[in-house]
């Protein structure tokens, strides 16, 4: 079970095509406890594009935002068993930062973890296609494997961030957790043009 066919991503209401490269929006500090100025963050990343946000797993701040938010996709980053759960109750829809394996299987979420982790997941009941595998710099190798790849971008470089990004799109990577969402999409909607998935932003024709 370490490899699998590559085909779609689905977290909570979405489907996600293997060619679709998704930006994951890391919530920064002072959003940890919630309220109007975390709510501005998750609307300016929705607006710049964001696929997915991932929120401290505060359970009211989860369910005030699923409820702004249907379709959004949520993923919390926690190790502890009962704070996970909560936030899947209320709305979560992906759960980094351990093997909370029982708790993906139970309210039916997504997990992200190590190439091994994917395979105990799936043996732990987790849908294979609710599965992504993490590793920065293992990236290349990991694709290979057929399970949807995440790439940490560091967020000290912006001109390096987003040659990785662009790198990494390009080689098959498909989730990408960053701060910088604007910049980040924009270089990938530009991978994804260029490699024929989407059509470009603006076409400009040649002198005949």
């Amino acid at each position: 079970m370490g490899v699998r066919s590559p085909g779609v991503l689905r977290l909570g209401r979405r489907r996600f095509e293997p060619w679709q490269l998704l930006v994951m929006a890391v919530a920064p500090g002072p959003a940890a406890e919630g309220g109007q100025a975390s709510m501005e963050w998750v609307h300016s990343a929705v607006a710049e594009g964001a696929d997915i946000v991932e929120l401290p797993p505060v359970a009211p701040f989860v369910a005030t935002v699923r409820d702004a938010y249907p379709e959004l996709v949520i993923g919390v980053r926690t190790g502890r068993g009962e704070v996970a759960r909560e936030a899947c109750a209320a709305g979560a829809d992906l759960l980094a930062g351990g093997l909370l394996l029982d708790v993906a299987a139970e309210f039916g979420v997504g997990v992200v973890g190590s190439l091994t982790g994917a395979a105990q997941a799936v043996e732990a009941g987790v849908a294979a296609e609710r599965v992504i595998v993490e590793g920065s710099r293992q990236a290349p190798d990991l694709v290979a494997s057929g399970w949807p790849v995440l790439v940490s971008l560091s967020d000290t470089d912006l001109a390096g961030d987003l040659a990785r990004a662009a790198v990494f799109g390009w080689l098959g990577a498909q989730v990408f957790r960053v701060q910088r969402v604007r910049e980040t999409r924009r270089a990938l909607s530009m991978v994804s043009a260029i490699r024929g998935d989407i059509p470009p932003a603006y076409a400009v024709r040649g002198l005949a």
